[in-house]
């Protein structure tokens, strides 16, 4: 089960560190920026970002695609001021993107690696559509139920990844899919210790707090190794998902 009081606390405390550690967020958000030009066209009215974090996502949209207007969102407050040194006249509105109220319509609505953390997936979806001008677009990525998984197989501990398949159907009700796309990709770290920090400095485990004592840590190290080890060095695998919608 998600805490999102402890997502929250987790992106918080990495909001220094996330730019350098969350590669593969990164090429999300620049791979997703191309297939809104190529699917949705790149001159919009308003755009609305949520789970905007340090602003990957952000910086690519004001680099290639045109607007009047940009709403941002994050569960963090303090992510306004990062995208204020970005985009300078950004409404920022603080708060989780399930719970806040949005008052206006959009012609693009977009997110990077933050569907996997929403509790109703099917109710989001309906927000969105309902905020949605008509064939408005709806653009993101996510993560698959491969994601970490030798983080799972290991620790037992996993987000609730929807299979590829479930998540297209759910979307096919109220949008049109124009891109549904996913892949699997891994990297590589020096030490199974190497692979935690990579996920604590990253912010993306929001699930539950491990109690490491020194015996767990040792019995994480030694059954990782052993299991995920790829000549001297060890896996861990991402299941991007890139999806873009158009409004029925």
């Amino acid at each position: 089960m998600i805490d999102k009081s402890l997502v929250k606390f987790r992106f918080k405390k990495s909001i220094d560190t996330y730019d350098n550690s969350a590669v593969i967020q990164k090429e999300m958000a620049i791979n997703l920026i191309d297939k809104i030009l190529s699917n949705c066209g790149k001159e919009f009215h308003k755009i609305f970002e949520f789970g905007v974090g340090t602003g990957f996502l952000s910086k690519n949209i004001l680099s290639e695609i045109k607007f009047d207007e940009y709403f941002a969102n994050d569960i963090i407050e303090e992510s306004e001021f990062c995208i204020r040194n970005i985009i300078h006249d950004a409404k920022f509105l603080a708060g989780d993107i399930e719970k806040i109220k949005i008052e206006e319509k959009f012609d693009l609505v977009l997110s990077n690696a933050v569907m996997q953390w929403i509790f109703d997936v099917d109710e989001l979806l309906l927000k969105i559509h309902k905020n949605l001008n008509e064939g408005g677009y709806f653009a993101f990525t996510t993560f698959g139920e491969q994601n970490y998984k030798e983080i799972k197989e290991t620790t037992g501990v996993s987000l609730n990844y929807l299979k590829g398949e479930t998540l297209k159907d759910k979307c096919s009700r109220l949008f049109d899919v124009i891109c549904f796309e996913e892949n699997v990709q891994t990297l590589c770290f020096s030490t199974p210790l190497d692979v935690l920090k990579h996920i604590k400095y990253s912010g993306t485990n929001g699930i539950k707090a491990m109690n490491w004592t020194v015996k767990k840590l040792k019995e994480f190290e030694d059954f990782y190794r052993k299991s995920f080890s790829v000549s001297d060095k060890v896996m861990l695998t991402y299941n991007p998902i890139y999806v873009v919608l158009k409004a029925k």
